[in-house]
């Protein structure tokens, strides 16, 4: 059966496969024992205009109707505003790098839409909120000296605005700092007029932290992280990491978080393979990534507002073999929750070779970024059960 790459996929295809998990009386059915899907490509018209795509979509968001498309372009500090549903650019809404109004001159860790067309911009320097005129209208910029939070480790405190949220009446923040080396392990709570706040211990995102490795030599310094991801869906947290199935939940302004833990079939529940951290050469670094990344690895959710359904995907990478520049090729899983992170199915998509990039519902479909000839797609994905 042929096989979709993605983010290179053209051509429109329909597949189906079935999960392993048969339905008996006293087993929950699999709601993905007969899944299948269509699949379609759309190409964004970016008339006369350029919409950079060197970096892919990675400082990409949403408005809360998901007609539009929001892609920051670091290299000119300007977002692109993309219109979903006539697949056009919008618009170029530019921003000033330096100033009192400067989203930042060096790398921006966070670019995000927010309600009301304003933007959470962060780098290590400075955060801040911005209206569409380009006005920082609130400073987030939190200096470790100025700071009282409860719990906060002194290596985490420089790491601060790591992953940062904010919440609806713009009181408080919540962020994962985290330790260069170690990770997140904590969940920090900061009100912002009295520079407050404590940290919540988050501690099934700690093997997250055991597969991150430190190449460190004389000639060089390179790094391999597995992602925490944090994200906020239909007025809710959730901290979900690469390396185990676990979730946490909780809702704004709230100090207690709940642990969900699933017992998947298909996959591990979480890596298992312990893995050297830090190396001293290119070869050790490359052979502990290809250990780490050939276990199973989970992506971020994705909520369906149609169906009040939870995905995430799940992926286990081939080894590379002789070929160090081959493209990466991997076995893909899709799993199921209802709308309270109750597990209903899993299958694998064997006609798959790579997770969706970016991926985000809209209008009952999964849409994801693909880079065709240079120019800004999307492959649509229409889920079949």
């Amino acid at each position: 059966m042929k096989k979709i790459l993605f983010p290179t996929l053209i051509a429109a295809l329909a597949f189906s496969c079935g999960g392993e998990n048969e339905s008996t009386d006293s087993q929950p059915k699999n709601i993905l024992e007969n899944f299948s899907f269509t699949v379609d490509t759309l190409v964004v018209d970016p008339g006369e205009e350029i919409i950079n795509l060197s970096r892919g979509v990675r400082g990409s968001s949403l408005n809360e109707t998901k007609t539009h498309f929001y892609l920051f372009d670091d290299a000119t500090t300007q977002i692109n505003k993309i219109n979903l549903d006539e697949l056009i650019l919008e618009e170029q809404i530019p921003f000033e790098k330096e100033g009192p109004n400067g989203v930042g001159a060096n790398f921006i860790s966070t670019s995000r839409y927010l309600p009301g067309e304003e933007f959470l911009f962060s780098s290590f320097q400075s955060s801040g909120i911005f209206n569409k005129q380009g006005e920082k209208v609130l400073d987030l910029t939190l200096k470790p000296e100025e700071l009282d939070i409860e719990g906060l480790g002194e290596n985490a405190q420089f790491n601060i605005t790591n992953s940062m949220r904010i919440t609806p009446d713009k009181k408080q923040v919540y962020s994962l700092p985290g330790d260069f080396m170690e990770g997140t392990t904590q969940l920090a709570k900061i009100d912002l007029e009295s520079k407050s706040g404590k940290v919540l211990p988050i501690p099934a995102m700690e093997i997250v932290g055991d597969y991150r490795i430190l190449l460190q030599s004389d000639q060089s310094m390179s790094i391999y992280i597995e992602e925490i991801s944090f994200q906020e869906l239909g007025g809710k947290f959730y901290i979900s990491g690469a390396t185990t199935n676990s979730i946490y939940r909780f809702e704004p302004g709230q100090d207690s978080l709940q642990l969900f833990e699933f017992d998947f079939s298909l996959v591990p529940n979480q890596k298992e393979i312990p893995i050297q951290r830090k190396v001293s050469s290119m070869e050790e670094f490359e052979a502990e990534m290809e250990k780490a990344r050939t276990q199973i690895g989970f992506e971020k959710l994705l909520f369906d507002e149609q169906t009040k359904r939870f995905y995430r995907f799940g992926r286990i990478y081939e080894p590379k073999g002789d070929d160090p520049e081959a493209p990466s090729k991997a076995q893909v899983f899709l799993f199921a929750f209802d709308e309270n992170l109750n597990f209903l199915g899993e299958t694998e998509i064997p006609e798959l070779e790579n997770t969706p990039s970016n991926a985000f519902f809209k209008d009952g479909k999964l849409w994801s970024y693909v880079n065709v000839d240079d120019e800004l797609g999307f492959a649509v994905m229409d889920f079949k059960f």
